[in-house]
């Protein structure tokens, strides 16, 4: 009988302190060094989302543009909206207009990043339409991208970046070489 009421004490005593260690966990916790938490509770994953960037700078063509063509100086001016798979790849769709020759370059692609803090450096390749106004008008386009860009802030949210890309139309008029900034925000 003694053997009895202690096997159904230790079971009682065991689904009383269940309910105890379920409700210490609900509070989380953050051991470890900072930014680097586990478990329950801690930072949430700010990496995936959005950006939307600016971009502006040199664009040199290769070839002098075509006759009736737009003049202009040799800048561009465009945008790039971003997809962040996480902080190392992410999936751009970029548009463009380089003054010189009307062109506008629409593109769209993947950017790898390396890992550092708060320097990058990103390689990436995109691929679409580059349109002139005059000669080739509409061609299929490649434009490998290199380049460095800083993460700004507290929680890394701007973006700033130095990039250089070669849009090369397939069986066009010539290749636009654009040297650029861009000033961004992560969402």
């Amino acid at each position: 009988m003694k053997r009895h009421a202690r096997l159904c004490g230790a079971l009682a005593l065991l689904a009383a302190a269940v309910p105890l260690t379920a409700g210490a966990q609900s509070r989380g916790r953050t051991d470890g060094p900072e930014e680097s938490e586990y478990g329950k509770g801690g930072y949430g994953d700010n990496r995936r989302g959005l950006s939307l960037q600016l971009d502006w700078g040199a664009a040199i063509n290769s070839v002098k543009p075509p006759r009736g063509a737009p003049e202009g100086p040799p800048l561009f001016v465009g945008a790039t909206l971003s997809l962040w798979g996480d902080d190392w790849y992410q999936l751009d769709a970029s548009a463009a207009y380089v003054f010189d020759g009307g062109r506008f370059i629409g593109m769209i692609g993947p950017t790898f990043r390396t890992w550092g803090w708060p320097l990058t450096f990103t390689a990436g390749l995109k691929a679409g339409a580059i349109v002139s106004p005059k000669g080739d008008g509409l061609r299929f386009g490649i434009s490998p991208q290199v380049g460095a860009e800083f993460l700004l802030g507290d929680s890394e949210r701007i973006v700033l970046g130095l990039h250089y890309s070669p849009d090369i139309p397939i069986g066009g008029d010539g290749v636009t070489h654009r040297l650029y900034m861009n000033v961004g925000y992560r969402f």
